[in-house]
């Protein structure tokens, strides 16, 4: 079971992964275009942040997911996400796997 949800998790990172490499080339053609006009998109900076935000919080939840599924303790992670043990065990002790996200509703 545990197998199970670690490739699970795996996936959804991959999956994620692929994910913000779209926003940022988005992004990336978003900003050109709007150094060459002189107008932008009002409201297009914010949303594509708000993107990058939601998405790397699910790869953390999904990281912390996987790194447990292969053995690693509350210090690993705690350090490599700038927290204690302590902190990490109660900000993601409780996490499960939310990817991929439901559908919108249309």
């Amino acid at each position: 079971m545990r197998a199970k949800a670690a490739i699970r998790a795996r996936v959804a990172l991959l999956q994620i992964s692929q994910e913000l490499q779209a926003h940022a080339l988005a992004l990336d053609e978003l900003i050109a275009g709007a150094l060459h006009t002189e107008q932008g998109l009002p409201g297009a900076h914010c949303i594509a942040a708000a993107d990058f935000q939601r998405l790397t919080r699910e790869l953390v939840r999904c990281a912390v997911i996987a790194d447990r599924e292969a053995g690693a303790t509350w210090a690993t992670i705690g350090g490599a996400l700038g927290l204690s043990a302590d902190a990490a065990r109660a900000r993601y002790g409780k996490v499960r796997l939310l990817w991929p996200p439901p559908p919108k509703p249309a």
